[in-house]
């Protein structure tokens, strides 16, 4: 099972600033992960039983623990994630993805392929403090041009729970290799 814990810390972006006041508007949502990923987490966390509530201190399809699932936002729905829809455990689940990772979902991420040659982009994260951390040879370009796509055309506009393919080079050295490689 994934021991899941998240800060307090609520996202913000600045969207500037209003004549003498400061204007605060809530981070835009990363890219919704499919369903079917949601499914194949929820198949190897708990055989695929949203309702699942075996006494573990983790509770139903994606094995979340009580603490975690209130600090995401998970009350809004149900007392315990067993309790919830699996839409309304997946939702929560986007939120923990945004500030945790894949690696709040350690052992079932890696089996889906999830962490592997992948990086989820974390509040504070830059290009170039990624592509430092992994080793990435060419540095936040060769970052940028395998993610282009995915990050759009501001290099610098990088959303919190965007999952990044590494280039193959950055699995040689770097002192967050434990957590990308396989």
């Amino acid at each position: 099972m994934a021991k899941l814990m998240i800060g307090s810390s609520v996202l913000f972006l600045l969207a500037g600033v209003v004549g003498a006041g400061l204007v605060v508007v809530p981070a835009a949502p990363a890219m919704a992960v499919e369903d079917r990923i949601w499914d194949r987490i929820a198949d190897c966390e708990s055989s695929g039983r949203w309702d699942m509530n075996t006494g573990n201190g983790y509770y139903g399809g994606l094995q979340i623990m009580p603490s975690t699932w209130n600090e995401a936002g998970g009350q809004e729905y149900a007392t315990r994630p067993d309790r919830a829809t699996r839409r309304e455990q997946i939702t929560v689940a986007e939120k923990i993805l945004r500030t945790q990772g894949w690696e709040a979902w350690p052992q079932c991420a890696r089996q889906a392929g999830l962490l592997g040659a992948t990086y989820t982009v974390k509040a504070g994260d830059t290009l170039s403090s990624i592509a430092r951390d992994l080793g990435v040879i060419g540095g936040w370009r060769a970052l940028y041009a395998a993610n282009s796509d995915v990050i759009g055309p501001d290099p610098d506009r990088l959303l919190p729970g965007t999952l990044l393919d590494v280039p193959r080079a950055a699995h040689r050295s770097g002192p967050r290799l434990m957590r990308i490689i396989r």
